[in-house]
This record gives C-alpha cells, structure tokens and sequence, in this order.
C-alpha cells in the first residue's frame, strides 16, 4: 500500500471515528471520554508526523561543460558516507527545485528518505554553512525535501552533511560524458575514501583483483601557482613542447586556461584525446593533473 493510500485510509478512519465518539460522548463516563480523546490526539499526531516526513530526499542540479553551454550526457553520482547509492544523466529535465522549467544539463537524483529528514534538521556545506532546504508538495503532505546545486562543471564535487544523523551525502559530477565512461567507472566500481575518489574494474587475469586506484575527487578552483616552460621544438611548428608544472585541476581545467583561445584552434574534443598521447601518465592518475608533475601542452611556434 503506498504512502498516500496509508493517509487517506488514516484521514478517513480518523474523520468517522470521530464522527462516532462526539455521538457517542453523552452516555459515557468520564474515564471513557478522556479515553477517547487520548485515541484522537494518539490518531492526530500520526497524520501531523506523516504529513512532516516526506517519502525522498532529492538533490538536484544543472552542470555546464564550458562557455555557458548547458552539458547533457553528464553522469552525477551520488555518495553516502563514501558508498555510492545512486547515478543519473544530465538532460532535458523539468525540476520543480530549479524554479525555471525545463531545462538542459539538469539532474536529479532521488533517494529514499530513511532517515526521516525533515526541513527541522540542520544541513551544512562543505565549509559547515547551512543549507536550506526546499520542500515540493504533494497531493497530501510534502512529496520530497531537498536542494538545487547551480554553477556546476564536470568534476565538480558536493558535500551535504546531517551531523545529527552522522550523515554526508557528496555529489560528484564525473569529468566525462556517459557514452566514454571507462569501465572502472561504471556503477559499483566507484566510492570515496575520505577526499579521495576511488574507482575499480572488476577482475584481471587469473584470480587477482586489480588495485584499487585512489585518485584525487574534483576541487572547486584549481591552485595557480603553476609555472610554464617552452622547450625547444621537436619539428619547428605547432608542437606539444610547452612545459606545464606546479598545476592541480582536470583536463578541462587546463583546456579552458591554457589551450582555448591560445595562439591556435584545438578544440576541447581534439584536446583531452590527444593530451593523453603526450602525457600517457594522466590515465594512470585519473586524468588528475598534479602540481609535482611536468606536463606537456600544445603551442604555435
């Protein structure tokens, strides 16, 4: 029987007992009438609780890939206490928290609401800054409770923590579109260890397992104490000869700083390919750029 049968059927039952003890008051005892309205307050309460308690929580948002651009085919992921319970796409998506309507590069992601969380409990940030959370409500009561997250990219990462509940929900959008998602990936080859995004394939050759592979999860704003060196030219033309170190971000990061707009036309679709010809060690670091790394990056000479 779902929720809103289960309230309808209290509402109901409510309503004529009701009806039937205001009859029946004046031939009973006192014991009897404060029984009765002990059963009322018992039957009130219930429906006050169940109308308090929505069914889901739901975290939602709308993800850009660069240029204003609204990115569909972008995977978010949904972490609880480091264990991933649920992924979706971005799309074409009509999410009542977003206010606008429908909408390209949106998301939601729904949950079931174990924990009975209500709008009363305190949700904070990343920075332990309260958020506010918004209800949508149903035929009966409150549908779902939950937040719209804006401004956000591939790699972008989420935290929304319950401390009452000893609780961390983390949303994660992945660098890449579904459609080039690697295996280790995939859904339950993912999960995080404290700041740390942890991926896995599933089996190897023989009876090993592969190790598991800690890469850094997505910051917000990549450092910048980052330093560039031209070395010579291997062909005395438009060369990966451009020394990048001292730089942590993801591909896009350095595509959108140090590529687009730079001297040449290389597009973001020829660059995160090809950067991994010239630097193979970034799919072994999760296509993570580290700052005590060297890097080697397109220019025009």
């Amino acid at each position: 029987m779902s929720r809103l049968i289960k309230l309808l059927v209290v509402l109901i039952f409510g309503l004529f007992f009701t009806g039937f003890l205001l009859l029946g008051q004046v031939g009973c005892s006192q014991p009897q009438q404060q029984a009765a309205q002990n059963l009322l307050g018992a039957i009130s309460e219930g429906v006050d609780t169940t109308l308090e308690e929505p069914e889901q929580l739901v975290f939602a948002g709308q993800v850009s890939a660069g240029n204003g651009r609204w990115a569909n085919g972008y995977v978010a992921v949904l972490f609880k206490n480091g264990v991933e319970i649920a992924r979706t796409n971005t799309g074409l998506v009509d999410a009542p928290l977003s206010g606008a309507g429908p909408m390209d590069g949106v998301f939601e992601l729904r949950i079931r609401n174990e924990y009975k969380l209500k709008q009363t409990h305190a949700f904070f940030d990343a920075n332990a800054q309260p958020i506010s959370m918004q209800s949508v409500m149903g035929m009966v009561g409150m549908q779902y409770i939950g937040t719209w997250f804006a401004n956000l990219n591939p790699n972008s990462i989420r935290t929304i923590s319950i401390p009452e509940k000893q609780l961390v929900y983390t949303l994660v959008i992945l660098e890449m579109p579904l459609d080039q998602l690697p295996e280790s990936y995939q859904s339950g080859n993912l999960s995080l260890n404290g700041e740390l995004l942890v991926t896995s394939a599933s089996a190897t050759s023989g009876n090993e397992n592969v190790a598991l592979q800690a890469t850094p999860a997505p910051q917000p704003t990549p450092q910048s104490n980052f330093q560039l060196l031209l070395l010579p030219s291997q062909n005395g033309g438009q060369d990966w000869h451009l020394q990048l170190t001292g730089y942590y971000g993801n591909r896009w990061d350095v595509w959108e700083r140090f590529v687009a707009g730079k001297g040449h036309s290389m597009s973001w679709e020829t660059f995160k390919e090809a950067v991994l010809v010239h630097n193979p060690q970034l799919e072994s670091d999760g296509f993570v750029f580290y700052p005590h790394k060297a890097y080697l990056l397109p220019t025009t000479n």
